[in-house]
């Protein structure tokens, strides 16, 4: 594996995101084909054949100077084969070839996208702050993307309840916009995570706030629309987050509040409305800290079992990270679904505690 790899190949012309995750499913790696071009014209055609063949001898050059860029600022790139990359990210259709990140993301936290209105409502921001007050101290993470409005304040309560957050950037990660947000950008590069797929120095637009919008969805369990007008780039996130099969919740609004229409059309679309905090565990229970009740006597297998389920996993991934044959694994995904600790949706594995 070689981050050099991934970012040579994403400054070709013509390749994508898409085309790249393509790739390294077919030949588990991005540096076969830079190699060995010959390879593509079976299973791609000639046309993508050509493109790699007579790419730009200079890339490589680009790239090596990209990683420099990153490492003096203090940014890493991390890329779809890293172990550090998420796996929660790598199931979306068009996952970025490689993200700048300020630090690492945990392990064993779970991670919930909360955004909304850059204008908000005092009720908004009542609604925002509680909401996330209540997960965090759940031990879940907030992802949101540190716009003015609901994302700071998302960001901020997280941190004032000693929680982790990560901010998906609109431009490159070392890039801060607003910058009026530069306060908090500077403590969650300190106590949270920045990301972004954007190139160093790259300026956020209009065209990159979409694109970055399905990273907050990809990374999360669920996204939760506090508020948001009719044209609300929130919106652009809830459908990337329904897309990928990933729980939405919205907060109904006042029917006369303009900046609450997006929000109140999300209901009707068949968002889960929340009236309530606990809404949101008993739609994702296994987000309830200390849920374990003392009926659910866990064996040390089942409770390796659990903690890899922290995420909702498929059971081919959950096989490959504990060690156990699917065969053996499914028989003990049984005894832990007839007990009530698990729940099994085409393949995937959903903590029920």
């Amino acid at each position: 594996m070689s981050i050099i790899d991934y970012i040579e190949i994403s400054f070709i012309k013509g390749i994508g995101n898409r085309l790249i995750k393509k790739l390294i499913d077919r030949y588990g790696s991005v540096g076969v084909i830079l190699n060995n071009p010959e390879f593509l014209k079976e299973d791609f055609g000639d046309k993508l054949y050509d493109i790699v063949k007579n790419r730009e001898k200079n890339l490589r050059k680009k790239a090596e100077e990209e990683i420099k860029k990153a490492e003096k600022l203090g940014f890493k790139i991390v890329c779809l084969e890293d172990n550090e990359y998420p796996d929660i990210l790598k199931e979306i259709p068009d996952p970025p070839a490689y993200i700048y990140l300020s630090g690492s993301f945990p392990k064993d936290i779970q991670l919930v996208s909360v955004v909304g209105s850059r204008k908000h409502t005092v009720y908004g921001k009542s609604v925002a702050k509680k909401v996330v007050k209540s997960l965090v101290e759940n031990g879940t993470g907030i992802v949101s993307g540190l716009a003015s409005g609901i994302d700071r304040i998302a960001h901020e309560t997280a941190l004032d309840n000693n929680g982790f957050t990560v901010a998906v950037l609109g431009g490159g990660v070392d890039q801060i916009f607003p910058y009026e947000n530069k306060d908090i950008y500077r403590k969650i590069r300190d106590k949270g995570l920045l990301v972004s797929e954007f190139p160093i120095g790259k300026k956020p637009s209009k065209f990159t706030f979409p694109i970055r919008n399905r990273i907050i969805a990809g990374l999360s369990l669920a996204t939760i629309v506090i508020e948001a007008s009719e044209k609300s780039g929130s919106l652009i996130t809830a459908r990337y987050a329904n897309e990928y099969g990933r729980i939405v919740f919205s907060v109904p609004s006042n029917i006369t509040n303009p900046h609450g229409k997006g929000t109140n059309n999300l209901i009707k679309e068949g968002a889960v409305p929340i009236t309530d905090i606990q809404d949101i565990y008993e739609t994702v229970p296994y987000l309830k800290k200390n849920n374990v009740s003392p009926e659910h006597k866990l064996s040390s297998i089942e409770s390796v079992i659990l903690e890899l389920s922290s995420s909702p996993v498929h059971i081919d991934m959950l096989s490959e990270k504990s060690g156990i044959k699917v065969d053996d694994l499914m028989l003990i995904l049984f005894d832990m679904e007839i007990k009530g600790i698990i729940s099994i949706d085409n393949g995937m594995v959903l903590r029920n505690i």
